[in-house]
């Protein structure tokens, strides 16, 4: 993460007026605090429902890593949580991990479901625009979250993280579904190889899901490209179409050719 600029992050006002200090989460609340990192968009509107994008930090990482990658996605369009791993990876406790146990997931879940639920009582969410996103180990993580209620998110992005090969066994609701699945991989990733590659696309046929692939130059990922590239996917995509509902294509009024 030490390619980007600073990390910047904007909080709400408290109810004294003052602004609170960016240097923690904008809570008052010890789980504020201690497991969620929130982003609020440059000139926030209460009045305006906003879509919620929730990170998944990258093993070795904190919450905090939201910071550094949202100004890079959008200062403006999104309100954004970053959840922390559930396994501390140091002993100081700054750095934590995602594991692929059931009881790893399930921690895992029970956060991110914590963390929408809080960004939806303080700020103007649109429940229907919740995005599952998450870097290397935290875009698997995005994933696998994703597919066990594909019905509760609007779509998931992975960023060089492979998609769970196991514990997938909604099948039927996922074909229902289709959801949203946006790649990014860098082309000397180790993992980024065409039996992989091969391998993950297979699984996501069989699901149905609507899955875009976009490819980097070098064995990262985590590029301001990439991340802008997140926006444009997340905007065309999930904001400018409809992606939770069982809307048919041509669920319109037919008109004679003549009158068009």
């Amino acid at each position: 993460m030490g390619r980007f600029h600073p990390p910047m992050s904007w909080n709400l006002p408290t109810e004294s007026g003052e602004s609170s200090s960016p240097d923690r989460a904008d809570s008052s609340s010890d789980w504020g605090r201690s497991c969620a990192r929130f982003f609020l968009p440059v000139h926030y509107v209460a009045s305006y429902a906003y879509p919620l994008v929730v990170w998944f930090h990258s093993n070795g990482f904190n919450e905090n890593q939201i910071d550094c990658v949202m100004p890079h996605i959008s200062v403006r369009n999104y309100v954004g949580v970053g959840i922390r791993g559930p396994r501390a990876a140091d002993t100081r406790g700054h750095q934590f991990d995602w594991h692929t146990t059931p009881a790893a997931v399930a921690a895992a879940h029970d956060s991110a479901c914590q963390a929408i639920d809080e960004a939806r009582r303080r700020y103007s969410i649109e429940p229907s625009r919740v995005i599952l996103a998450g870097y290397r180990d935290g875009g698997w993580m995005a994933q696998r979250i994703a597919l066990l209620e594909p019905e509760r998110f609007a779509g998931v992005v992975s960023m060089g993280g492979r998609i769970p090969q196991r514990g997938i066994r909604n099948l039927d609701q996922l074909r229902r579904r289709r959801l949203p699945m946006l790649w990014l991989w860098g082309e000397q990733n180790p993992d980024y190889r065409q039996e992989t590659i091969r391998e993950d696309c297979q699984l996501v046929l069989s699901m149905g899901s609507e899955l875009e692939i976009r490819q980097y130059p070098g064995d990262d990922e985590m590029t301001t490209v990439a991340l802008r590239d997140i926006d444009h996917w997340i905007m065309r995509r999930i904001v400018a179409g409809t992606s939770i509902g069982d809307a048919e294509p041509w669920a319109s009024d037919p008109i004679a050719y003549s009158r068009n």
